[in-house]
């Protein structure tokens, strides 16, 4: 008997059967296997509070010329730079770097512009990967909020 007669429409059908249920359960495995974490361990608080969010957001994308994030190849680092508009003494905020599947690798830092209104953040400790960048500020009675999505 040939491999020709051996294989028929029964045996290809069975055989696709058989791969599709493998890939299934393969896929299955490796989602369960996945740890996934809460977007914020005070969900609740921070739902409670978004519109002051939204507020900040619209804040921010109403500005003539927005705050720049950039990747800064030559320094390795994150590079904000601030328009000559927003620049001043009452000035202050933070920029929040949010890991998405591990929130223990999240970090925080105080914005601290040079005189040329820019802060620079070294990236070269972070995990490679996908980050959410959040730049929070407030300047005399409003807050602004930025978000961009990085990848290092």
């Amino acid at each position: 008997m040939s491999i020709k007669e051996k294989f028929n429409w029964g045996t290809g059908l069975t055989l696709a059967i058989v791969v599709f249920v493998l890939a299934t359960l393969s896929t299955v495995s490796y989602l369960i296997s996945l740890e996934f974490y809460l977007v914020s361990e005070n969900h609740y608080e921070e739902g409670v509070e978004y519109q002051e969010t939204i507020d900040g957001i619209q804040n921010a994308r109403d500005l003539d010329t927005p705050v720049l994030i950039l990747f800064d190849e030559p320094t390795e680092s994150i590079k904000i730079t601030f328009p000559m508009a927003l620049r001043s003494d009452s000035l202050a905020g933070t920029i929040k770097f949010y890991r998405p599947n591990d929130s223990s690798l999240d970090k925080l830092f105080k914005l601290q512009l040079n005189e040329d209104g820019q802060q620079f953040i070294p990236v070269t400790d972070f995990e490679e990967g996908r980050w959410k960048l959040t730049l929070e500020w407030q300047q005399d009675t409003l807050t602004y909020i930025d978000h961009k999505n990085i990848f290092i």
